[in-house]
C-alpha cells in the first residue's frame, strides 16, 4: 500500500488555527485572530485527485477514507 492510503481527507481531530491541515486531496485552514476565528477555508488539489483516481487502489482508499471520516464524525459526538 501507498503511504497516502486512506488519507484523502485531513484529520480534523486536532485543529490548529492559522495552519493548513492537509490530507492527500483536501485541506482546511482556519485563521484566528485573538478570540475571533474565521470560517474554515476548504481547498481541493485537483492534480492530487486525478492522481488518486489513476491509482490501482483508488476505490479501496476512497472507501477507507470515507470510513475514517464517518468514524471521526461519530466519535466527535461523545
Amino acid at each position: 500500500m501507498t503511504e497516502c492510503f486512506g488519507n484523502i481527507y485531513p484529520d480534523l481531530t486536532r485543529v490548529e488555527y492559522n495552519k493548513k491541515i492537509a490530507g492527500k486531496v483536501f485541506s482546511v485552514r482556519i485563521d484566528s485572530h485573538g478570540l475571533v476565528h474565521q470560517a474554515p477555508r476548504l481547498k481541493a488539489d485537483m492534480k492530487a485527485w486525478e492522481d488518486c483516481q489513476e491509482c490501482e487502489l483508488y476505490q479501496s482508499c476512497f472507501d477507507f477514507s470515507n470510513a475514517k471520516l464517518a468514524m471521526r464524525q461519530a466519535l466527535s459526538r461523545f
